[in-house]
């Protein structure tokens, strides 16, 4: 661990004033500096930074202090990752407790995306096909400092000249596989990406994770974007391109502007609006939802204007509302999306575009509806209806309804009094879930446990339900089974929204509370979007009644642990069957089975 020596060598070596000035335009006052507060509005500055004091602290909303304090509140970091940027600013070594296995796994993947980063940038820059691609770039409308800004490179078109560089550089051909750079086909080893241009991923302190390839050359049979395969670093569903950059802007404005591709970021930000990020081409995810509200509850959608993207924004207007965020809408005309708007109109008219042409989420549901709607084609009405049914449902509010069910019958040329009967039918047949059927784990044994014993519940696969019911028991009792699980390797074999309850409870609920609270976690699982999870794993659980004891317990771990072993082994099976799998590969991986399932009959004992 960090001695207290060295944490005050490393506070007293912190230019304040350095530290703060990317997120708070300081003026000087006095033998200190004063500034508008990043954490939260006003118009009189109150966030005030001493030099000789080393604090950078809000008189207003008390946030942040010491400058470990302040990284913690404005990059949203834990103690120890302030503690190690803090160092990384200073240039300063300092002695944190060793990472974990997986850490030191990630960072031989963060090491070699690193390097190929620097390749893909050298060949953009430095070769006469980086020429042509950057002329692409360049018609685009992206400048050299945007490209440079953005790190964007280029995948030579020759087969493996990265594999080459990474196995010169000393790198195993095995690692350069796991993290998704080369590909191995009869022997020989081929780079994934060629003849594309690149754009690193990176996560929110800047590791590459991974890269997305995009065609330029107008290739035919190609898909358009070709990303990086999922590895233990890259997962496209916890990941938000430029999230890394936009961290600034995102704590200056209190807002995020979600977009579904990159060149609608990078349009974004030639714009000037810098806390700009898009999720990945995909559907946005629950995770991502989380990583966003670490920083603002704010967020201006701006998805493609054709069926797919209102479609997709839809779903995320669900999904935001959930989670109590405020939500915006950049509706565009006339460009399918940012990037297409921005070429044919330009920056400046896409800026004041952008800055007066935000809409409400209901108002953007309404007008989407019924752009186009044929009032004579019955389906489409019906259609059309759903949609604002739906919408103005989940609102639950009078005055809203009776505000657009007024709007849609002059617009469908009805009465209100039949669209309104419509209405309350339609609620009926699709109730709201039930919000006060709030529903959780009894931490006290039963009185008179019915006769079932664990291996009923070993049977059913039950056993990470029971195993975080015992973790409401208490938070000393939640944070050892947390150690245990950590130890094992245990904590994949739960189910993804389990793990994500698990996560919640352990590093969140119990970071702010020292019993649990039934009420208080509930409250907590709403914002996440996990009640229903919770609720329905109470359900399930509630047939099997058996005395808790230390033994059930270990029963309940063991099984787990067996679970992770089984799906270890099943992966790596999986592996060695494929026949793309090199010989030397095969190989290890099967001694590394052997050693697992050597693990796996000896807990099974």
């Amino acid at each position: 661990m960090v001695s207290k020596d060295d944490i005050k060598k490393l506070i007293e070596a912190t230019d304040m004033a350095a530290l703060v000035s990317p997120y708070v335009k300081l003026i000087k006052s006095g033998s200190g500096y004063k500034g508008l507060c990043p954490f939260h509005h006003e118009d009189t500055p109150s966030f005030s930074v001493s030099q000789e004091k080393h604090l950078a602290k809000c008189f207003g909303c008390g946030k942040g202090g010491s400058p470990i304090q302040f990284l913690m509140d404005i990059k949203h970091l834990s103690y120890i990752d302030a503690v190690r940027e803090l160092a990384k600013i200073n240039n300063m070594d300092i002695n944190l407790a060793p990472p974990s296995k997986q850490e030191q796994i990630n960072q031989k993947y963060y090491e070699i995306n690193k390097l190929a980063l620097d390749f893909y940038e050298r060949n953009l820059w430095h070769t006469v096909s980086g020429e042509q691609a950057l002329k692409y770039l360049n018609d685009r409308g992206l400048t050299n400092e945007i490209i440079k800004k953005f790190k964007i490179g280029l995948a030579p078109k020759e087969p493996d000249l990265l594999y080459r560089f990474l196995h010169e550089s000393k790198y195993l051909e095995l690692d350069m596989v796991d993290c998704g750079l080369v590909r191995n086909n009869n022997d020989r080893y081929y780079d994934v990406f060629t003849d594309r241009i690149i754009f690193p991923i990176t996560n929110e302190s800047g590791k590459v994770l991974g890269f997305s390839g995009r065609i330029y050359q107008g290739e035919k049979n190609l898909p358009k974007y070709l990303n990086t395969a999922e590895t233990p670093a890259f997962k496209k569903n916890s990941i938000l391109y430029n999230l890394e950059n936009a961290i600034e802007g995102i704590t200056q404005n209190n807002r995020i502007v979600l977009h579904e591709g990159f060149m609608d970021v990078i349009a974004t930000v030639r714009a000037g609006i810098n806390e700009a990020v898009c999720s990945m081409g995909t559907a946005l995810t629950q995770n991502q939802i989380k990583i966003i509200k670490k920083y603002t509850t704010n967020v201006v959608l701006c998805y493609d204007s054709d069926k797919a993207g209102i479609l997709a924004t839809y779903k995320a207007i669900d999904l935001f509302e959930s989670q109590g965020f405020n939500i915006k809408i950049l509706r565009i005309n006339g460009a399918k999306d940012s990037d297409e708007f921005v070429s044919k109109f330009g920056l400046e008219k896409y800026l004041t575009y952008f800055n007066s042409n935000q809409i409400e989420a209901l108002e953007y549901i309404y007008q989407s509806a019924t752009a186009n709607l044929d009032i004579n084609n019955n389906t489409e009405i019906e259609g059309a209806k759903k949609i604002i049914f739906d919408a103005l449902k989940n609102k639950g509010s009078a005055v809203l309804a009776e505000k657009y069910l007024n709007r849609l019958s002059g617009f469908l040329n009805i009465s209100t009094n039949a669209l309104l009967q419509d209405y309350e039918f339609y609620n009926k047949k699709n109730p709201m879930y039930p919000s006060n059927q709030a529903a959780g784990y009894d931490n006290r044994p039963p009185a008179e446990p019915v006769a079932k014993n664990t291996s009923d519940l070993l049977k059913n696969k039950l056993f990470e339900l029971r195993i975080f019911k015992y973790a409401t028991i208490s938070k000393e009792k939640a944070l050892e089974i947390d150690s245990y699980l950590e130890k094992n390797q245990a904590l994949p074999a739960f189910k993804e929204v389990n793990r994500d309850i698990w996560i919640l409870l352990i590093n969140e609920y119990y970071n702010t509370h020292d019993k649990f609270d039934e009420e208080e976690f509930v409250k907590l699982l709403r914002t996440r979007g996990l009640f229903d999870t919770y609720y329905n794993n109470a359900l399930a659980l509630e047939k099997f009644v058996i005395p808790y004891t230390n033994e059930d317990l270990k029963e309940c771990l063991k099984s787990l642990v067996l679970e992770s072993r089984k799906t270890q082994m099943l992966d790596l099976q999986n592996s060695i069957n494929k026949e793309e799998t090199p010989d030397d590969l095969k190989r290890e991986l099967i001694i590394r089975k052997f050693k697992i399932k050597e693990n796996y009959e000896r807990l099974k004992k």
